[in-house]
């Protein structure tokens, strides 16, 4: 049996199926409940004859664990994805938890990001499982939750609880048709301004934050960065003030200040030297009387593979093989659990989804079935190919 016989036991309607079966199961972060997503998924694996582990990390959080073992001894593939998604917003024309099927396109809220992405690793899983795991070694899924919100209680906790490590992993977030070698990094921060109260009549008296603040923000505004690669989708670094809240009354000088920073990061780039950057901007216009401290809320460092990497060109052949075209190579402009993948566990990362990154957290966000479909005989293949 040829490779692309082994991709095809699982059929476009079992994808398509799987894919609504996901997006009709709400798992919104926040609160980040995903205990009715987790039964669904595990229960669509176990049927298939696959092991499967629900792991609790709190009532409503739980990542699910599968394991496919090959007919001997080898190395392992992992399979990462996210059963979070996003709220719903404004502007819907189709039900987003309906999983309706129109002209070719699966819609509703995940479709994109990423409940297609899972689906089309399940599909693999279950076209290999019906093939008799013509493969050696192990392929280890994680379908997690917390990542919309940090993955501490996902990716991250199963790193450092379940110490998961493999020699290969695919993340199947969208992609919009790209292999994606890596991505940009995140920082986030949080900036306290201090100054003092007094009556808003008497503004001399006190030391206004909020108008710290505000320089504070034009200066941020105003950095430069300089670094530059090209391979990225965005190829270059960026800050934004996301988040300002402060002041408690209009007749009173407020004594306190925050505001949110969003900083995007290049691999050649790194969180301590971005920080550091961030504190010596702000430093410059806070004068006497006033002061700030910055507090580091989360960060998810840049991550790069190699693209001569046996894993990335293992892939691009099956994209080719596939669709009949050479893939186009980039790195994504967000953050993902590849960060921690790579960073934490060591593991050579590439990620390859079906869903377009377009429509992710939009409204009538959706995924299109020949996707799914080409993203399941991909993974299938790439697995076959690296553990033969």
């Amino acid at each position: 049996m040829n490779r692309r016989d082994i991709a095809g036991k699982v059929t476009p309607d079992e994808l398509r199926e799987i894919t609504q079966a996901l997006v009709r199961t709400p798992s919104l972060n926040p609160p980040g409940d995903v205990r009715e997503c987790a039964d669904v998924l595990a229960g669509i694996l176990q049927k298939e004859g696959i092991p499967v582990e629900k792991v609790v990390v709190t009532d409503n959080l739980i990542n699910v664990v599968a394991t496919l073992e090959g007919q001997g001894p080898g190395k392992t593939m992992w399979f990462n994805g996210h059963m979070d998604v996003v709220p719903v917003g404004p502007d819907w024309t189709k039900d987003p938890w309906g999983g309706e099927f129109s002209d070719g396109k699966i819609y509703g809220r995940g479709a994109s990001d990423m409940k297609g992405g899972l689906a089309s690793m399940m599909g693999s899983m279950i076209a290999l499982k019906r093939a008799g795991c013509p493969f050696n070694g192990k392929i280890l899924f994680t379908a997690v939750a917390d990542e919309e919100t940090g993955s501490d209680a996902g990716t991250v906790w199963l790193i450092e609880n379940r110490k998961l490590t493999a020699d290969y992993a695919i993340v199947s977030e969208p992609t919009n048709g790209f292999v994606e070698i890596g991505h940009r990094g995140t920082l986030w921060l949080e900036a306290t301004f201090k100054g003092r109260s007094c009556h808003a009549s008497r503004p001399h008296v006190g030391v206004n934050a909020v108008h710290y603040a505000g320089k504070a923000i034009v200066a941020l505004m105003n950095m430069e960065l300089t670094a530059r690669q090209e391979i990225f989708e965005v190829p270059t670094g960026c800050v934004s003030v996301t988040v300002v809240g402060g002041g408690t009354k209009l007749n009173v000088i407020p004594n306190r200040c925050t505001i949110g920073i969003d900083r995007r990061m290049l691999p050649i780039e790194t969180v301590e030297d971005a920080t550091e950057q961030i504190r010596r901007t702000i430093a410059g216009v806070v004068d006497e009387g006033a002061s700030f401290e910055l507090r580091q809320v989360k960060a998810w460092p840049p991550v790069m593979e190699e693209e001569n990497h046996i894993l990335v060109r293992t892939l691009k052949s099956a994209f080719e093989e596939v669709k009949g075209v050479k893939p186009q190579v980039r790195g994504k402009a967000g953050a993902t659990d590849a960060s921690f993948i790579k960073g934490m566990a060591g593991v050579p990362i590439v990620l390859y989804g079906p869903g377009p990154s377009k429509v992710a957290h939009t409204a009538d966000e959706y995924v299109e079935l020949d996707e799914l479909v080409s993203a399941s005989h991909m993974y299938t293949m790439t697995t076959l190919d690296l553990l033969s």
